[in-house]
C-alpha cells in the first residue's frame, strides 16, 4: 500500500467532525479535545495508517430503516462481530465518506449516512501490533435496507443481527466493545423510530 497524503478538504473535515463529536459525558469531552489537539499537533499524517502510536480510523453502525437491525462483520484478525469500519484512503474527502466506503467494502450494502459523528471510539488497534496502539475511531450511522450482505477478504461473515441478539453476542464474549453503546447512540438518531 502506497503512503499518501490527505487532503486539506479531509483534515478540515475531520477537525470539524470532532468539534461535532458528542460531548455527554467527562469521558467523551476528553477524548475530543484530546483527537483535536493531537490532530493540530500531528497534521494530516494522523490520518494514514502509518501515522504512530494512534490514528483516525471511520466506521458506521449499519441500521435497518425500522432500527430493528444492524448489520455486523466478523472481524478475521480479532474473531469479534464488529461494525463495518477502518483506515482512511487517498481520494476519502470527508470522514463519513470514508465511513460510508468502508460499509460498501466489507458488506456491499449501500445507504444514507445521518448527520454528523454518533461517537468517537479509541480502542486497540490490531492493524500494526506493537507500533500502532490505538484506532481513534470516528463512528457514524448509516441507514441501508435490509438486503444480503457481501463477505469482504477482511471478514470471516457478514450478517443481519435483530438489535436485540446484539446484547447476546456482547454476554457471549464475541462482540467487540463499544458495539452496543454505538448502536445506541445511532438509534437515538433514527426519527421516527418503529
Amino acid at each position: 500500500m502506497s503512503r499518501w497524503t490527505p487532503s486539506d478538504r479531509l483534515v478540515a473535515d475531520a477537525h470539524a467532525c470532532l468539534l461535532a463529536a458528542p460531548r455527554d459525558s467527562p469521558s467523551d469531552r476528553f477524548e475530543a479535545a484530546a483527537w483535536s489537539a493531537l490532530l493540530s499537533c500531528e497534521g494530516p499524517a494522523l490520518l494514514t495508517r502509518w501515522a504512530a502510536p494512534s490514528h483516525l480510523t471511520a466506521s458506521a453502525a449499519v441500521l435497518s430503516p425500522d432500527g430493528a437491525a444492524t448489520c455486523l462483520v466478523l472481524h478475521r484478525r480479532i474473531g469479534l462481530w464488529v461494525q463495518p469500519g477502518g483506515h482512511l484512503e487517498d481520494g476519502d474527502q470527508s470522514m463519513g465518506e470514508a465511513a460510508a466506503r468502508e460499509v460498501a467494502e466489507e458488506t456491499g450494502l449501500r445507504g444514507r449516512l445521518l448527520p454528523g459523528p454518533v461517537a468517537l471510539s479509541r480502542h486497540p488497534a490490531p492493524c500494526a501490533p506493537g507500533v500502532v496502539d490505538w484506532h481513534l475511531d470516528v463512528q457514524f450511522a448509516l441507514v441501508a435496507e435490509p438486503d444480503s450482505p457481501i463477505v469482504s477478504s477482511e471478514s470471516q461473515d457478514v450478517a443481519w443481527w435483530a438489535v436485540e441478539e446484539v446484547h447476546r453476542l456482547a454476554a457471549d464474549g464475541r462482540l467487540a466493545g463499544g458495539v452496543q453503546e454505538l448502536l445506541a447512540a445511532s438509534l437515538n438518531l433514527l426519527s421516527p423510530r418503529a
